[in-house]
């Protein structure tokens, strides 16, 4: 459990929590895995991991959103469909690098042998990109958003920042940025200047426990935006008829923090946006395609007749039909003449005949 006033990159998450393992001797003189040892030690497992962006590129965001901003956070924004796509559909997230703490360039060195120590100067994090895997989706979506991401930030024909027509050409009297164009009929009249913090997005980035509720890691990235839009992929026509999904590497420029305000609004972002599932809760949502509208004793024409068993010729399922009995029924039978016996098989003298049913005459 955490002590009082200790804080550590992982205050406001899930904290380690083995009141007794030090009473265990642990992996010296063996592995004890019963249960009250497994109570101090349960290993950590990756691949459990959630991606928020939660500072979309404001410029960009609205160059999605129509010539009056209408559409600035609605669910029909195409940059809005492109981060619940990366946040809820992306195939991986990758690229974090190690920190380490940096030695000084001259090491301390003397003696006859030159033995020297070296002395610690700063804790670098190598990380500055990080990559996104997605399915791309008819309709090009993420070719859409990407493409014009890095083009608003700087053309590729004229070099210079456009943010879709938003960017703006100076102060007016009133101290409001101004655009540079506008299109007629255009009420809106916001216009932003090129600034870094308003091409680039920030996200938060979780590793939580099993439970998907409580966080183990969490980190903000900043400053991130596309680096690399890939084409291959997409274009090239390969030889012997080969087809498959098209998929996107999306690597973004970033810098990362952590700290435990990150942790704890991460923790806060998982219990907001929770996926925590039963597969026995599955709801098919077939009432539309089984029963009659409003009605669980009707079903719809489009299943088809209810057929008969043609295999027993009934329908009362698979019960028994018939009521078995060992008890004999037992028949009086008549004295029979040996001339009767000899008379057999004469018209009116064989069995089923009418009145003779023992076969031997007339009753």
């Amino acid at each position: 459990m955490a002590i009082p006033g200790v804080i550590t990159a992982q205050t406001g998450g899930r904290q380690f929590d083995a009141p007794n393992l030090t009473k265990y001797s642990l992996f010296v003189g063996g592995v004890n895995a019963t249960h009250h040892a497994l109570m101090n030690y349960s290993p950590l497992m990756n691949g459990f991991c959630r991606l928020f962006m939660v500072r979309p590129p404001k410029a960009i965001l609205h160059m999605f959103a129509g010539g009056n901003g209408a559409y600035m956070y609605d669910k029909d924004n195409l940059f809005i469909q492109f981060k619940h796509i990366l946040e809820y559909m992306n195939r991986s997230v990758t690229g974090f690098q190690d920190k380490t703490l940096e030695p000084a360039g001259t090491p301390i060195q003397g003696g006859f042998v030159g033995r020297q120590f070296n002395t610690p100067t700063v804790t670098k994090d190598a990380m500055n990109t990080f990559t996104v895997s997605v399915f791309e989706l008819t309709g090009s979506p993420i070719y859409q958003v990407i493409d014009g991401w890095m083009n608003a930030i700087g053309d590729e024909n004229s070099g210079l920042a456009t943010y879709g027509g938003l960017i703006s050409g100076g102060k007016n009297a009133n101290n409001q940025e101004t655009r540079l164009y506008r299109r007629t009929g255009d009420s809106d009249e916001t216009a932003y200047p090129f600034n870094e913090a308003n091409h680039t997005c920030e996200f938060i980035y979780i590793l939580h426990d099993r439970s998907g509720a409580q966080v183990e890691r969490a980190m903000l990235l900043t400053d991130c935006y596309p680096t690399t839009l890939q084409q291959a992929n997409v274009l090239d026509m390969p030889q012997g008829g080969t087809h498959d999904n098209v998929t996107y590497d999306l690597t973004f420029n970033c810098v990362s923090y952590r700290s435990p305000i990150i942790t704890s609004i991460a923790n806060d972002l998982l219990k907001q946006y929770r996926i925590v599932s039963n597969s026995l809760n599955l709801n098919p949502e077939l009432g539309d395609a089984v029963y009659a509208d409003g009605n669980v004793d009707l079903f719809r024409r489009s299943l088809g007749n209810i057929p008969f068993d043609s295999a027993t010729g009934t329908n009362i399922g698979n019960r028994p039909a018939y009521d078995q009995t060992i008890t004999a029924m037992t028949r009086d039978s008549r004295p029979v003449n040996i001339n009767d016996g000899k008379l057999a098989g004469q018209p009116g003298r064989m069995a089923g005949d009418a009145n003779n049913w023992d076969g031997f005459g007339p009753n």
